[in-house]
């Protein structure tokens, strides 16, 4: 019976040292709210428009030279024999295809940019919300954007503004 009593002091004395620390807290943040307002956004933002209209112009040159063989091809297409049909066919097909592949590495050639130049940015905000998250105490915080089913009571706090301050934007 002593045991049981020596144990119930132990355990209660325990309990009472982990209520009388701090309490835990838990935050929210919209980052993708916040990547929106950071002022380097906008530089990458203006930099991939360059990119895409470049590229942009490039593939509507390459349809317009397919198109206007497709033209020429279909206008003299019944004097041709057999064979110079075939020649010409097969290079509508492949310059077809040229554009076809181009617009796809253009694609992927803008989001691999895309990906370069947000890096830092990115980076920079994980940066503020771990420094908030140490200096304000917080257990955890929790990206409000992502579809992670996410309990949030109305204790939990925003740390975007904190966040926000951290990075310098109103």
């Amino acid at each position: 019976m002593k045991i049981y009593y020596t144990l119930l002091a132990f355990i209660l004395l325990a309990i009472g040292s982990v209520s009388a620390q701090q309490p835990m807290k838990f935050g929210h943040i919209n980052s993708a709210e916040i990547l929106q307002a950071m002022p380097e956004l906008k530089a990458v933002e203006t930099e991939l428009e360059a990119e895409f209209d470049k590229k942009e112009a490039q593939l509507l040159a390459m349809q317009e030279e397919l198109k206007n063989k497709q033209q020429a091809y279909q206008a003299e297409a019944q004097t041709l024999s057999a064979e110079e049909r075939t020649a010409k066919e097969t290079e509508l097909m492949e310059l077809n295809q040229k554009v076809q592949n181009y617009y796809m590495l253009s694609q992927q050639q803008i989001q691999a940019k895309q990906n370069e130049l947000q890096a830092p940015i990115v980076q920079k905000l994980k940066a503020a919300i771990q420094e908030v998250g140490d200096e304000e105490g917080f257990l955890y915080i929790f990206e409000m954007t992502s579809r992670v089913p996410v309990f949030a009571s109305d204790k939990s706090i925003d740390v975007g503004p904190l966040v926000k301050a951290k990075l310098g934007i109103q």
